[in-house]
């Protein structure tokens, strides 16, 4: 197995999911040198719930888009507010 390069911090959800859809962790899992709990989790807690309404046509969308980034609806959502929000105010 080749020597592997550490992974610079991401700037965005969007730029995070972009780098793992083309990257493959299973040669890691397979054979680990460290045990998968002690690699950090790159998201902090969420302790907050913020309830939106949609059309049903708009969450269907999202839902579709999400099972094809392998990623759940609220996820996503989560990551496209995100986004948004470093878009249009210093976040």
């Amino acid at each position: 197995m080749k020597k592997l390069k550490p992974i610079k911090p991401f700037k965005t959800l969007g730029e995070e999911a972009r780098f793992w859809e083309t990257h493959d962790l299973s040669s890691l899992i397979k054979n680990p040198k460290i045990s998968l709990t002690m690699i950090p989790i790159l998201e902090s807690e969420k302790k907050e719930v913020l309830t939106i309404r949609l059309q049903k046509s708009v969450k269907e969308k999202i839902e579709r888009v999400a099972q094809a980034k392998g990623i759940n609806a609220s996820t996503l959502s989560r990551m496209w507010l995100v986004e948004k929000l470093k878009q249009n105010f210093s976040f």
